[in-house]
């Protein structure tokens, strides 16, 4: 197959400029719009990312036929999630980028040959096994385990559901009451301190929130035990994952491995509101005007399913509008209840996360017409997820601003940059704009990328 003609491209003409007419044609074959494909290849081979998906993939295909190997077509389809292309459909144009063929060791302009179609990309898709899924899996869940330094002393896992509408005949895709929608209903563990992705789960669209999560935190509770002898780990979620069988697991697993804890909201009931009520009364007492008083307490509780009481941290808010009690459960009794809520307020971080992944990188487009493909679909948003937030942790020695800025204000200020790609004998060019506004940025990124070792 060859590259696309875009003599057939009319063109057009602008007649703003006083002296002369400005004529735009898109035939410029050795101009890409993705110079940031640089960084995010520097970073995959300091990380290994897409080596790592690669490896879990399955290919029968007959090797004397093989012209895009699995681990190029792993690269072209995360690097085109983070580079904001995340529609399967965008390979058929972008396979020609002269730049994401050099960033995926093609040449760069090859006129008969570039990168996978949308419809090879989707036959991948498409061959993925359940075996590859697990494996995918237990390696995105290993690599984080390992990056944990030796001397970590807290381990905080942050656990959250969120609804990817559906819009078709997508499998296991059902209405879910709560949401009011046709959906899956995935679930993510996040690293609460540094917004790691650890791991992603796709589940039917009618599952409970807490569906699943007993055994994803049960074993990446035990590889962090194994890693980290003496960290402690606390789990925090809101209300969905507190229920009787997932408290009990982190109960039992404290028991066996120790050091295990966790701090979930509750939802409000008529025996956490009167045990809160003194509290609430006093905050009412001290309330005047429009001031808002907030109070905290704490006391042990038990619903009639539970073999004994526990701690739960009660918030006590009451202001003009009138009273909004809130509660958190806990198994943590050495610290005070104000400080306990406002370390399980921080989870509150968590749903920015999910923000970048389902808003810059549209980590819920899952329009694959079989579960498992819509299930390897959302494993390649999450290692663009990994992928751009070890960019950004790079970034932040060089630049505060961007090295907090979320996906797609990265990408739009640093990746999404236009770049001529010139090849030689001798080389591969690749010129930046000298007007970029983060041409230094961008340079010393790339000295800094170089300089770290790759994976053993």
């Amino acid at each position: 197959m060859t590259a696309p003609k875009t003599q057939c491209t009319p063109q057009v003409l602008l007649p703003f400029h006083p002296k002369l007419p400005v004529v735009v044609q898109f035939d410029a074959p050795k101009i890409s719009s993705n110079g940031g494909a640089l960084l995010l290849r520097q970073v995959d081979d300091v990380l290994g990312l897409t080596a790592e998906l690669a490896a879990c993939l399955p290919d029968h295909r007959d090797p004397a036929r093989v012209i895009h190997s699995r681990h190029e077509q792993a690269r072209q389809r995360v690097y085109q999630i983070a580079l904001g292309h995340a529609d399967c459909n965008d390979a058929d144009r972008l396979r020609w980028d002269p730049l994401l063929n050099t960033v995926c060791d093609r040449a760069p302009q090859d006129p008969h040959q570039g990168l996978s179609s949308q419809p090879t990309l989707s036959r991948l898709e498409n061959a993925v096994t359940a075996s590859s899924l697990r494996r995918i899996l237990h390696r995105m869940s290993n690599s984080y385990v390992a990056s944990l330094r030796p001397d970590t002393q807290v381990v905080i896992l942050d656990i959250d559901a969120t609804d990817d509408a559906t819009h078709g005949a997508q499998q296991l895709s059902f209405f879910h009451g709560y949401y009011d929608q046709h959906m899956y209903h995935p679930v993510l563990v996040f690293d609460g301190e540094s917004g790691q992705l650890i791991t992603a789960v796709l589940r039917a669209g009618n599952t409970h929130a807490s569906r699943g999560a007993r055994a994803i935190l049960r074993r990446l509770i035990q590889k962090i035990r194994r890693r980290l002898p003496h960290a402690a780990i606390v789990v925090r979620s809101d209300s969905g994952f507190c229920v009787p069988k997932v408290i009990n697991e982190l109960e039992r697993l404290d028991v066996k491995l120790g050091g295990v804890d966790y701090l979930m909201g509750m939802a409000r009931n008529p025996v956490l509101e009167r045990l809160l009520s003194p509290t609430m009364k006093e905050a009412q007492r001290r309330q005047a005007g429009k001031q808002q008083v907030i109070l905290f307490t704490s006391f042990d509780y038990a619903a009639k399913t539970w073999p004994r009481q526990r701690r739960v941290l009660g918030k006590a808010d009451y202001s003009w509008r009138g009273p909004n009690p809130r509660f958190v459960l806990t198994s943590l009794r050495e610290f005070p209840a104000e400080d306990l809520y406002r370390a399980y307020c921080e989870r509150g971080q968590c749903e920015n996360y999910i923000k970048d992944f389902k808003n810059a990188l549209q980590g819920d487009r899952l329009s694959c017409s079989s579960f498992r493909a819509n299930f390897f679909r959302l494993l390649l948003h999450a290692t663009a997820y990994r992928l751009m937030h070890a960019l950004r942790q790079r970034i932040r020695p060089l630049s505060a601003t961007l090295g907090k800025a979320q996906f797609d204000t990265l990408c739009l200020h640093l990746l999404r940059v236009a770049a001529v790609v010139k090849e030689s004998a001798r080389r591969i060019l690749v010129q930046l704009p000298k007007a970029f506004p983060q041409a230094d940025t961008f340079h010393d990124l790339l000295l800094r990328l170089n300089a770290e070792p790759a994976p053993s």
